[in-house]
Formats: structure tokens, C-alpha cells, sequence
């Protein structure tokens, strides 16, 4: 009999109480703050039709993709379909998966949302500001930082044009990790249109823009150098290549680079555009508060998926290499896929797992706490167990997370229990304790330990676990 396997497959993870304790802190903290900026919450399926996310994310994320088999009779059915058609069928791997399959894991969820957008039109009111916290599922190498099945946490308004809501993304991320502790965080500001008018004016071919961006999108992985090599591959000649890359060095605050580049970007549409959205953004992250070191225009930046059409972000953590911390961008025509009609939209995405590896990395974690057991109430014996269990329950009520040890059983034993799953309080009764209507208290994190009246117990822990 082939052994059963015992661990997760590749990409995915078991999470133990320790390892959900500092997440869930970082989910509060992140739900938080979300709500104080007036977003809401809103939970999708796991499942999205494949029609849903196909040709929404390029064809790096059409791949990776994980599409759901139809099951029984439907999947004997369409492979009966598919081979029936003897040479004449499309025999490549992705044209199998999608005869196959009718439905797959969400990718990620912006798309979603769009689609819930163009369902429920008539119960959202404009603007609508959410917020969601779910598992989203890529067949992506595994790496550090970097899983199969992962959660997203993400920050949309969707239902307005107004620069005030693009640069309130980057507030956003900048309170979050300012929050959580990170101290050298950036976050990269760019815009859709900015790229393209770029190429434009330095005389790069339409028909050679999209290699191009592929290529600029890889600097921070080979280096000008690198990508000088790759642009002239493609078919941009020496003069352009200099040319576009002379303009995208251009460094210097926002404002500054964007002064520098107005001469070269006058007169184009889509270059004055950009021009001018990115001047109103940078204002308004001003007045929002964020230091100017927390941000950044970045001239190179190129976001993967197809559908953003205007701002887009990055935030990074310098040094770590660990890749973006969190992304977005302005996605005016997506809704407009599924309802016919144009609604504006932005966005930020939280990549939690990195986050997570960040924060360990710097120290972050570290103290934090690994359970969400409060305090630890122990048996002595059979005569005085009601009254344990009496003293728990006023715990309870006092909101102290509070767990009994299941039966009598030596103290030692019990409170190595509580302090090996770092919970911070153990209550003790035994006869002399329950004579004088006593609690001993033990603060397992010092192993200091001090006699209190049981009808006061509740307010000493609260004191202790402030």
C-alpha cells in the first residue's frame, strides 16, 4: 500500500498556532487601518469561472493559472471531444486545460472584484471603497517569500477619476508598514501612460513597445547593462536604445524629474496626461502626510498585468531581496470587460507573505507573541477544581482569553505546558489559597509570582497584559 503523504504539497503550508498568532496580529493591524480610511470589507470564491480570469494578467499569468478539472461524465465527455478530433486538434497543454476546465482558483482579487462590481451594480454605492483579506493561488515556482497559496490583501475604490484616491494607496502603504515597524521602506510611484509617452519621444517603433517594456521591467534583475543588451536584441537600434535609457535615468525628486521631463513630453496626449495626473498625485501624498523619503518616482517601473491603465505603485524594502512588498495601480477599464461601459477603479495590493519574512528578518517577531491563550488556569485537585473553574470564567468575562488545563495533574507539569506555548499568566488554587479565597499568580514570562484575592484576579491580569 503506497504511504500516504504527510506534508503539504509543494507551495502550500501548515500553519501552527505560533505561526498564526504574529499573522493574525498583522491582519488586524492591516484591517485596522483599512477601515479607518473608510474601506470596507468584502470576501469573494475561491472558485472564478476561467472565462473570468483569462486575459486579464498577460501570458506569464495565463499560465500559472490553476485551472479546476470538470469531474465525472463533463471530463470524460470534453476529452472524448477534444481527441475526437483527431490530427486537426490543438494538442498544446494550455488548449487541453482549458477544454478541460471550466472554472479555476482566483489568480488574484482585483479581478474578482470587478466582476462583483459588474454584478451587483445597483446595491454598491459610488464610490465604493474595499477592502479584502483571502487566499489567492498561482502555480509559480516556490521560492523565499513566494507560494503557490498565499494570501492578498487588497485596498480598492472604485467609482472615481480623482488623483485624491490614487494617492491615498500610497498613504495607505505608507501607514501600514510604518506601523508594523519597517524603517527603510519606499514606495515607487509611476504611471501606465508615462512608459509609452517615453518611448514616443525617443523614437521607439509602436510595434516594438511591448518587447521593450518586457525588457525595462527586468532592470532591477540584470542592470542597464543587461537591459541595453536586451532592447538592442529586440530591435530598437543603438541611438533609440541610448536615447531611452539616458531618459530613464533621470533621478531627483518626483516633481523635479517630472519638470526635467515636460520639454520632451509636450505636445503628446498621452504624455501630458500622465504628466499632469502624476503632478496632482504627488500633491496630494504631501498633504496626506508621507515623508518624502517614504516615496519615490520611478521611470522604469512596468506592472505585468494587462489591465492597469494609469498610476501604478511598488513599495520595496531595500536590501532585503525580497522583491515588491506590495503593489497596485489605476485600472479604469477592467470593470468595463464585464459590464460594457467604463467604470474608474484603483487599487493596492499587500504581499503578506513577504511582509512576514521582512519582518522576521529585521527582528520584528521577535517577542511577539506565539499563541492567543492569555492565561492558564490550573487544577490542583478534585476539591478545589470548581473553584478554578469558577475564577477562568470570571476571566472570561473580564475578556482575558483564558484555558484550563484538563485535569489534576502535578503543577509543574502544568505550568512547563503553559510556558512552552508562551502563554504569559498562570492562576493557581489549591486548599490554602481556596481557605483564604486567594489566587496565586505566576507571570510565566519573568516567574515572578504574587498572592491576589480571586475577586481581584481579573483586574491584576488585565494590568499585566497590558
Amino acid at each position: 500500500m503506497a504511504r500516504i503523504p504527510t506534508a503539504p504539497i509543494k507551495g502550500a503550508r501548515d500553519f501552527l498556532p505560533r505561526d498564526l498568532a504574529p499573522r493574525n496580529r498583522v491582519f488586524q493591524l492591516m484591517r485596522e487601518t483599512f477601515e479607518r480610511y473608510g474601506y470596507e470589507p468584502l470576501e469573494t470564491p475561491a472558485i472564478e469561472h476561467s472565462s473570468v480570469l483569462e486575459g486579464k494578467y498577460g501570458e506569464e499569468g495565463e499560465r500559472l493559472l490553476f485551472r479546476v478539472l470538470k469531474n465525472g461524465r463533463d471530463l470524460e465527455s470534453a476529452a472524448g471531444e477534444l481527441l475526437g478530433r483527431g490530427a486537426e486538434a490543438d494538442r498544446s497543454a494550455g488548449a487541453l486545460a482549458r477544454a478541460l476546465s471550466e472554472s479555476a482558483l482566483r489568480y488574484d482579487l482585483t479581478v474578482p472584484l470587478a466582476r462583483v462590481i459588474a454584478a451587483r451594480q445597483n446595491e454598491i454605492v459610488m464610490p465604493f471603497r474595499r477592502y479584502q483579506m483571502q487566499p489567492v493561488w498561482r502555480g509559480d515556482r516556490p521560492q523565499r517569500g513566494r507560494y503557490r497559496e498565499f494570501f492578498q490583501c487588497d485596498v480598492d475604490c472604485v467609482g472615481s477619476r480623482a488623483m485624491t484616491v490614487d494617492a491615498e494607496m500610497v498613504a495607505i502603504h505608507y501607514e501600514v508598514y510604518s506601523r508594523l515597524g519597517f524603517q527603510t521602506f519606499v514606495t515607487q510611484v509611476s504611471h501606465r501612460g508615462l512608459l509609452d509617452a517615453l518611448m514616443e519621444s525617443c523614437g521607439v517603433a509602436p510595434e516594438l513597445r511591448t518587447p521593450a517594456r518586457t525588457q525595462i521591467d527586468k532592470f532591477d534583475k540584470i542592470g542597464a547593462d543587461g537591459v541595453r543588451a536586451e532592447l538592442l536584441r529586440v530591435g530598437l537600434s543603438e541611438r533609440v536604445t541610448d536615447a531611452l535609457l539616458d531618459t530613464l535615468s533621470v533621478s531627483g525628486a518626483p516633481l523635479d524629474i517630472l519638470e526635467t521631463l515636460a520639454p520632451r513630453l509636450r505636445g503628446t496626449e498621452q504624455g501630458e496626461t500622465s504628466m499632469r495626473e502624476l503632478r496632482e498625485v504627488f500633491g496630494f501624498i504631501r498633504e496626506l502626510g508621507v515623508p518624502q523619503e517614504r516615496y519615490e518616482l520611478r521611470l522604469s517601473m512596468v506592472r505585468g498585468s494587462d489591465y492597469y491603465t494609469g498610476t501604478i505603485y511598488e513599495t520595496v524594502l531595500p536590501g532585503s531581496g525580497l522583491g515588491t512588498l506590495g503593489a497596485g495601480g489605476r485600472y479604469d477599464k477592467l470593470v468595463g470587460m464585464f459590464l460594457g461601459r467604463d467604470i474608474p477603479a484603483v487599487g493596492i495590493s499587500f504581499g503578506i507573505e513577504r511582509m512576514l519574512v521582512a519582518m522576521a528578518d529585521a527582528g520584528l517577531l521577535l517577542g511577539d507573541v506565539i499563541t492567543t491563550t492569555q492565561a492558564l488556569v490550573t487544577l490542583f485537585d478534585a476539591a478545589t477544581t470548581p473553584a478554578s473553574i469558577a475564577l477562568a470564567q470570571a476571566l472570561r468575562a473580564a475578556g482575558v482569553r483564558t484555558e484550563v488545563y484538563p485535569e489534576p495533574k502535578g503543577l509543574g507539569p502544568q505550568l512547563a505546558f503553559g510556558s512552552n506555548k508562551g502563554i504569559p499568566l498562570a492562576f493557581i488554587i489549591g486548599p490554602d489559597e481556596a481557605a483564604r479565597g486567594e489566587v496565586k499568580l505566576r507571570d510565566l514570562r519573568t516567574r515572578q509570582e504574587v498572592s491576589v484575592p480571586q475577586a481581584a484576579a481579573p483586574a491584576e491580569a488585565l494590568t499585566r497584559l497590558e
